[in-house]
């Protein structure tokens, strides 16, 4: 067995809470752990999120489960070419571990890529402390097909479905209606979304009464990927959502969007997992087929603005570095490239 069996639970093996590793210490004979740790540190000094620190290290975690199988115990000096090619091949072999498709069929090739990514960084600061590892440059990327932009794209008339789907006579069903119309109308992450405080969007009581009588502000500042803020904006019917839910809500607590279950700290913040399931549920009870995300939203969102406006907006709407991003979120609903092209050619 080169991995773990389906539904077998992973060991406890934290790199992120681990104790510090003074990065001094590390030589030939180190454990690789201890160079994990190390460089997941660094990821943390430098700023990287705390979404993209668990992911880095769920990658690295099984590169030193596969290294460390038998009890091996590899020292650093140990990592040579031979172990990053059966790594690679273990990860093309490799079964889903979660999902809906557990077991069935083996990692995408970006899924590969990303643990991939994710070693090259390891070598290459290994590489920075002087320690005998090998060069990033020896870990190559397989070739990932491009996402099909039609893979995730809801039309208005699915779209409009899926908001209808809600029971607002329920404090729960107006709450959905609120977070879908969000993201419907911001084109966010789920993990900006429920990241978000209502005081940022909830007018404040002494403030005056804005012309259209919501008192919803109509755009907002959310931190997002990469550690960068951006704008997003939100249309009438978006707010008199939100206006209606927040109305409703007799609680103090600081989140947007919370549910009756106490986290740490005691705050009812919803999470990511929650914002996923209700979406994933409307869908059901919306008749769609399609197993739908709260990304998909976010794909009709870019789509919109990049069909209706164009795409340097929808770029800076989405909160991408570049364009070509944006351009792989657009389908075959594209009207504005279709309606050139029949005028021109017929």
């Amino acid at each position: 067995m080169i991995t773990r069996r389906v539904g077998e639970p992973r060991p406890e093996k934290g790199l992120v809470s681990a104790s510090y590793v003074d990065p001094r210490d590390l030589g030939p004979n180190s454990p690789v752990r201890d160079l994990a740790q190390a460089y997941l540190q660094e990821l943390r000094d430098k700023g990287r999120s705390e979404t993209t620190l668990p992911r880095y290290e769920r990658f690295l975690v099984e590169f030193l489960e596969f290294i460390d199988r038998d009890g091996a115990n590899p020292r650093v000096k140990d990592l040579d070419l031979r172990i990053l090619k059966a790594y690679g091949s273990h990860l093309t072999r490799r079964r889903l571990l979660a999902g809906r498709d557990v077991g069935k069929r083996p990692i995408s090739a970006a899924s590969k890529n990303m643990h991939l990514i994710a070693l090259r960084g390891l070598l290459k600061f290994g590489v920075l402390l002087d320690l005998p590892v090998p060069g990033p440059e020896k870990v190559e990327l397989g070739k990932a097909p491009g996402p099909s932009p039609d893979a995730r794209h809801l039309d208005q008339e699915k779209l409009e479905r899926l908001m209808e789907s809600f029971d607002t006579a329920t404090d729960d069903g107006l709450r959905n209606r609120a977070l879908l119309e969000f993201l419907g109308a911001t084109g966010c992450r789920v993990s900006e979304l429920v990241a978000l405080d209502r005081e940022k969007i909830e007018l404040d009581p002494h403030a005056v009464n804005p012309k259209d009588g919501v008192r919803i502000a109509d755009e907002v500042t959310v931190f997002g990927k990469g550690s960068r803020y951006r704008r997003v904006f939100l249309r009438m019917r978006a707010r008199e959502w939100l206006e209606r839910y927040l109305r409703g809500r007799k609680d103090k607590d600081p989140a947007l969007f919370i549910t009756g279950r106490k986290k740490e700290g005691g705050s009812y913040r919803m999470s990511v997992k929650m914002a996923q399931t209700i979406v994933a549920e409307a869908a059901k009870r919306a008749g769609l087929a399609e197993n739908v995300s709260p990304h998909w939203l976010r794909h009709a969102a870019i789509t919109a603005w990049a069909t209706q406006m164009n795409v340097p907006a929808a770029q800076r709407l989405a909160g991408h570095r570049n364009v070509a991003t944006t351009s792989r979120y657009l389908g075959s609903t594209d009207a504005e490239l279709k309606e050139l092209y029949k005028k021109r050619f017929g």
